[in-house]
């Protein structure tokens, strides 16, 4: 299921490379929706209906959750697949993401997004570090959420979100919370292009501000079927680390004070000052500095983002359509 707005530049490409995978045709559809798109996306899609295409035109912006729910409705599989425009499957992943599958108990299983596959950026090494969590998650069946340009879960455990919500996050707990296990397959691969500084950040202030609702209304519901380890999970993975901005701030002034009253030599003004200048150095030198050295910059960029985001969910602007930089 593919939800797309304006995308004439990649949709094309979007469903010849569905097209490829290598999966029995009598056993698999395509299914694209476009959000009331203005440019060629419409045409685009229409030119590969004789290749099997499943294509639903909406007048009105209804955003990508509402999309994908009017997909759903139209699928006569037995397993959804979600994914985005302008993503790239290699030719197996369908096929990884279903085998799991055939474990009953499997509800939903979460693919690999790589931003990049040939280079070595911040968003990549950041990647690198929440699939080994997803990894270790994976091992006990409890990967909390998944990632939206490829995932799958099983159609009779579908329980479409609020529209200003994150679909990925919630569809992929709820599966959980009805008893199911979420699994991690890192060869079910999708590439995406790696966003730019300003992207990225609003990028992720639009998915905090989803998911903040999201955690909040999941974290009642674990409680509710005293799932109580996947609530102990949504707090410390989710919302603590959504306010991490709120105690890298607290850290930099109390070193601050520290070194005032105190003394200029204490290791917490020190270790503080060594992070927040080579962050400000990352944000002055961008793409001339190695990657690794941008992670301090790349930390608070998703520091203020999720604060950003938080503040929007509590002032309920969270947004459910939106337009997407260019390609």
């Amino acid at each position: 299921m593919v939800a797309a707005r304006n995308e004439e530049k990649c949709i094309g490409d979007r469903i010849r490379n569905l097209l490829l995978q290598d999966y029995p045709e009598d056993r698999f559809e395509i299914l694209v929706a476009s959000d009331a798109s203005t440019d060629g996306t419409d045409e685009i899609v229409r030119s590969f209906e004789e290749s099997g295409i499943h294509f639903l035109r909406f007048d009105k912006r209804m955003g990508k959750s509402a999309l994908m729910v009017e997909l759903s409705k139209i699928s006569t599989g037995e397993i959804l697949v979600f994914t985005d425009a302008n993503t790239q499957f290699r030719t197996d992943t369908v096929r990884e993401l279903i085998e799991p599958f055939a474990d009953p108990s499997v509800g939903c299983v979460d693919g690999s997004k790589q931003n990049s596959l040939d280079s070595i950026t911040c968003e990549s090494i950041y990647w690198r570090y929440e699939q080994a969590l997803k990894a270790l998650g994976s091992r006990i069946g409890a990967v909390l959420g998944a990632t939206g340009a490829v995932f799958a879960v099983r159609r009779n455990l579908y329980n479409p979100p609020d529209p200003a919500r994150a679909d990925d996050f919630e569809t992929a707990v709820s599966t959980r919370i009805q008893g199911y296990s979420c699994l991690y397959n890192p060869r079910a691969v999708a590439a995406e292009p790696t966003p730019d500084d300003s992207s990225q950040y609003h990028r992720l202030v639009r998915i905090v501000s989803w998911m903040m609702g999201s955690a909040f209304s999941l974290f009642g519901k674990a409680l509710k079927r005293k799932r109580y380890g996947l609530a102990l999970q949504l707090i410390t993975h989710k919302i603590l680390r959504w306010n991490m901005g709120v105690f890298a701030i607290i850290a930099s002034i109390a070193g601050i004070l520290l070194a005032v009253f105190e003394s200029p030599g204490n290791p917490l003004f020190l270790s503080a000052s060594v992070f927040n200048i080579i962050a400000l150095a990352g944000k002055a030198f961008g793409d001339r500095m190695p990657s690794f050295l941008r992670l301090p910059y790349f930390f608070w960029l998703m520091c203020l983002a999720s604060l950003s985001g938080v503040l929007k969910a509590i002032l309920s602007q969270a947004a459910s359509v939106w337009d997407h930089g260019a390609r």
